[in-house]
């Protein structure tokens, strides 16, 4: 193992190009992604309602799901659909829900299954 590393170390010296630390820095970037769940802007959608209005309830759904152990994309999906409804709730939604962390989470929960 010791030499391995001694060759690793070689070539990321003689790389001038930086090219093989930022690719290490990528793979090791990518292998955490799946993990990186995307914060519900719950606070946000919570204060675009009135008081007492029954979507607060399918908000904190939502936050729970995304952070479950195995969060259900399709429950996630449903939910972000029932919210994005609202016109209180969209643009706040559509932000969220285009960010590519948010997309790269669901997508990884379909692909791999998380």
């Amino acid at each position: 193992m010791d030499e391995r590393n001694e060759i690793r170390d070689a070539i990321e010296d003689a790389d001038d190009t930086g090219l093989v630390a930022g690719e290490e820095l990528i793979t090791r970037a990518e292998t955490l992604l799946p993990l990186a769940r995307p914060s519900v802007p719950s606070e946000l959608l919570h204060a675009a309602l009135p008081h007492g209005h029954a979507a607060h309830a399918t908000i904190d759904a939502l936050h729970a799901e995304i952070n479950r152990e195995s969060p259900s994309r399709s429950a996630i999906e449903k939910r972000v659909g029932a919210l994005r409804a609202l016109p209180e709730l969209e643009s706040i939604l559509a932000n969220w829900w285009d960010d590519p962390q948010t997309q790269r989470f669901i997508a990884n929960l379909a692909q791999i299954g998380l």
